[in-house]
């Protein structure tokens, strides 16, 4: 049998090069950029992280509950077992799956609900940029504003 040497830049190392290459694309391909934007247009964006950070804290909110719950409902059940010792551990059940699904919830809700809170500033920052009254004008009349 020939002496068969393996080519160091395999098949599988160029498709994850390239799978990379598209998801980093796409990734910035989503930045939006609140300058170029209307204000209708940023009217939508600040709906749609308002509804982020929403989703946000109802994640979080939901996933510390339901491990709460869990917690709860294991340990009224531990409190009236009634069976031998080796068998109280079924009593954990329910913290266990509290646990499992809760902070899993609540790790995901929190960097969702900043990054909508984010958004809205961004939002809001930008939105004073279409504002076009004089504030704590000593002018009377009529005034005009140059912007630069």
């Amino acid at each position: 049998m020939p002496d068969m040497k393996r080519n160091p830049f395999s098949l599988r190392r160029v498709i994850v090069i390239l799978l990379l290459c598209f998801v980093s694309g796409s990734i910035m391909a989503q930045k939006i950029n609140l300058d170029t934007l209307t204000i209708d247009d940023l009217n939508v964006y600040k709906d749609k992280a308002v509804k982020l950070r929403n989703a946000g804290m109802i994640v979080t909110f939901t996933g510390v509950g339901i491990a709460a719950a869990g917690w709860i409902s294991s340990s009224i059940w531990a409190g009236n077992f009634k069976g031998e010792s080796g068998e109280g551990f079924i009593t954990l059940a329910p913290f266990f799956i509290g646990m499992a699904v809760g902070i899993p919830a609540a790790i995901v809700g929190i960097p969702i609900w900043t990054i909508g809170g984010r958004r809205i500033k961004k939002a809001v920052l930008a939105i004073k940029r279409f504002d076009t009254k004089p504030e704590n004008s000593l002018a009377l009349g009529l005034g005009i504003t140059l912007r630069f």
